[in-house]
């Protein structure tokens, strides 16, 4: 009876750990300075969530950023010849995105 009491105990640590919220940070653009030239704001990870910092690039030289949570990252993503977007993605600690 008590193992099955231990082994109950430790998934539920393990489960509580994983869905952990993070908090990051939230700019809708932010200049190539690191200010945030909008409301600058924080927002909470849910589920497979993690903290993301999306660069954006025109003729190789970096313009703006944004930063905030979500579901989908993607390493490098060219929009046309002139401007690629840059992903960065990490859930490793708390505001991980900052530029």
């Amino acid at each position: 009876m008590m193992g099955k009491h231990l082994l109950l105990l430790l998934g539920l640590a393990l489960l509580s750990g994983f869905l952990q919220a993070l908090t990051c940070i939230h700019c809708n653009r932010t200049s190539v300075d690191g200010i945030c030239q909008t409301r600058k704001s924080s927002c909470q990870t849910y589920g497979s969530q993690q903290c993301y910092l999306r660069k954006v690039y025109e003729d190789g030289i970096f313009q703006y950023a944004r930063q905030g949570c979500s579901d989908l990252c993607f390493p490098m993503i060219p929009m046309n010849e002139r401007t690629r977007v840059e992903f960065i993605c990490c859930d490793n600690e708390p505001f991980c995105n900052r530029l």
